[in-house]
């Protein structure tokens, strides 16, 4: 949709829809000069750090670092895709969007399967709450402790025993088969002569989207049938692994907390929000998704993790927090004395499990602990084997301070040396991250230099006619810093081009550094522009470099000399003072001593000084 969207019809939303009245029903907003601040809707803060620039249309947040324009605030507050968000936006705003017969087709079929998927929660509530057909469904939620407020918020229902009632009921609702096939709402008969129901004598869990309507269904077998948890499959409208149940009802309260409480299952949900936890959601299963958790990390900065006392809610568990540290999630673990979090919280209740919640260890803790309850840590074999064991989940740590931190405790806690353990961290790592791009190491920069190049590149988002100016000089790859160039590149493509268009051009990391850049105001005043833009330029292109050309021949010298090899000495000590403008005949006594070569200190405080300059 992005590419179909004209820039004319998107430029026409983008003014019919007024961003501070569009976020005003999530935050609330305050005038602060041309600006308008509050508490971010996107993280906990207490400090307002969420900004919009009412004329432009767009928004930023200093401690999240998100940021973008109307289109990017409703994908990320409701959590759609831009198509979505261009739909919603298209129908506040009164704009007809162009669709071709394809997409009209497309989406008219979509329309209908969301319709029947509807008309399915419908007919399952009505039998729930049948007098007759309805009572073992209802006696099994008694038993199970769950109350009507609670089935009625989770639209729970009933699938009768036999093989077509559901076919039938909305067959004659003018839903076909083959569009209730569609939805994974029937199968067709493996004989060819027509389809039956896919749910029968099951509890039925409805499954919502984050606009809530009805994608899919969960279903628990009320008798001995096999598999106990029956999901539908993927259709059009859903995939499993990208849907949590009970995230649409949950999704405020993981905002107010910061933190989402994983569960294993739907009646762990459930009964987790009959019980007060209201930011739990359940993972369709016991293996989660990289893009499970990269939905959970657009809601809150942390999560719990609260499985199955059992073998395999455990294993399922360990498996999870791979993805978590690959995510940079920082996640948590509950390990609960016995059963599941349903049964826990029916036998002990919510303040014995809220205790729990408080005291949840940290993921590393826990897969050290488990790793320990494997192997014998009193023994050279076992500490060895405990590091082995370990070493899947330091290698997906994304964040590298956080990795640090894991090889030093781990060291400290089985004796062992850190070098030791990187070292087996670097040999026995192999695989891939299940996420698209692992982060790059980023190089360390000179200070000075970063500064002059965010400098110039602040200033030509706020100047395009600096843009033109700075382009002559250098070129992108004159940038060290890669955010830096990518971002010059894109300035340099559309000198005139408005915030809109340079954020086109731009991948996701690059667009949050422009925004940062649009609503800061460069520290610069108005008369001395001209002086410090060509200043930044002379240092990037002359100062600096010969700076670091100068402490690199410096180095080369003091080697040379502990080497003992007078004619390398020689040679390069012609080359620095050739660099520095002096002949040996100008070299001043003081600098001859140790047969003329600078001392390291003084060429490190030249680099230094033209590295402040």
């Amino acid at each position: 949709m992005r590419g179909r969207l004209t820039a004319d019809i998107k430029e026409e939303i983008r003014q019919r829809v007024d961003l501070v009245e569009l976020a005003s029903a999530h935050v609330s907003l305050k005038k602060a000069g041309r600006h308008y601040k509050g508490l971010c809707p996107f993280h906990q803060e207490k400090t307002p750090s969420f900004h919009i620039d009412r004329e432009r249309g767009l928004w930023h947040c200093f401690g999240c670092g998100e940021g973008g324009d109307i289109f990017d605030f409703v994908m990320r507050i409701s959590s759609l895709s831009f198509t979505e968000a261009a739909e919603t936006l298209a129908r506040r705003a009164g704009v007809r969007l162009e669709r071709s017969p394809e997409e009209v087709q497309q989406a008219t079929e979509r329309d209908r399967l969301y319709r029947a998927l509807e008309a399915a929660v419908g007919f399952f509530r009505e039998q729930l709450l049948h007098p007759e057909w309805g009572r073992v469904a209802r006696e099994y939620l008694q038993r199970r402790g769950v109350d009507v407020n609670a089935a009625e918020r989770f639209r729970l229902g009933y699938a009768t025993p036999n093989w077509d009632d559901l076919l039938t009921a909305l067959g004659t609702k003018g839903f076909p088969a083959a569009l209730l096939s569609g939805g994974g709402l029937v199968h067709p008969r493996s004989t060819g002569d027509g389809y039956y129901d896919m749910f029968r004598h099951r509890l039925i869990f409805p499954i919502l989207d984050l606009q809530d309507r009805p994608v899919a269904f969960g279903g628990r077998a009320l008798d001995e049938t096999s598999p106990k948890y029956l999901n539908s499959r993927e259709t059009a409208v859903f995939v499993k692994g990208r849907t949590l149940y009970a995230l649409n009802w949950a999704r405020e309260a993981i905002r107010q907390h910061d933190e989402v409480v994983v569960v294993e299952g739907n009646m762990d949900a459930v009964t987790c929000h009959q019980f007060g936890i209201t930011n739990a959601v359940a993972s369709l299963g016991t293996a989660l998704t990289p893009e499970q958790v990269l939905a959970l990390k657009r809601f809150a900065s942390r999560a719990v993790l609260v499985y199955d006392a059992d073998a395999a809610g455990q294993a399922a568990m360990e498996r999870a927090m791979t993805l978590f540290e690959e995510a940079d999630l920082p996640v948590r673990v509950v390990v609960l004395p016995s059963g599941d979090p349903d049964a826990f919280l029916r036998t002990e209740g919510p303040q014995r499990f809220q205790h729990l919640l408080a005291q949840a260890v940290p993921i590393f803790e826990y897969q050290v602990d488990m790793a320990a309850s494997r192997h014998d840590p009193k023994t050279i074999e076992g500490r060895v084997r405990i590091v082995d064991d370990l070493i899947p989940a330091m290698g997906a740590v994304a964040n590298p301070v956080r990795q640090a931190e894991y090889i030093r405790s781990l060291a400290q806690r089985f004796d062992l040396a850190e070098d030791a353990v990187r070292q087996r961290l670097r040999g026995r790592t192999r695989g891939k991250s299940h996420f698209p791009g692992p982060p790059q190491a980023v190089p360390t920069r000179d200070r000075a230099r970063d500064q002059a190049e965010r400098l110039l590149v602040h200033l030509m988002v706020h100047e395009p006619a600096l843009r033109r100016v700075v382009g002559e000089a250098l070129s992108p790859d004159d940038f060290q810093d890669a955010r830096y160039r990518d971002l010059a590149r894109a300035l340099y493509d559309g000198p005139d081009d408005a915030v809109e268009g340079i954020r086109q051009r731009i991948d996701d990391d690059g667009q949050r550094l422009l925004m940062q850049l649009v609503f800061e105001d460069p520290p610069v005043v108005e008369k001395e522009k001209e002086k410090v833009v060509k200043g930044a330029i002379d240092f990037i292109m002359y100062r600096e470099p010969a700076a670091q050309h100068r402490l690199a021949l410096a180095r080369q010298i003091q080697q040379a000399q502990t080497a003992g090899d007078l004619e390398q000495v020689r040679r390069l000590q012609m080359e620095y003072l050739k660099l520095i403008g002096l002949t040996p005949a100008e070299v001043p006594p003081s600098r001859e001593s140790g047969q003329g070569q600078p001392s390291r200190k003084g060429g490190e405080d030249d680099g230094q000084e033209e590295g402040g300059a």
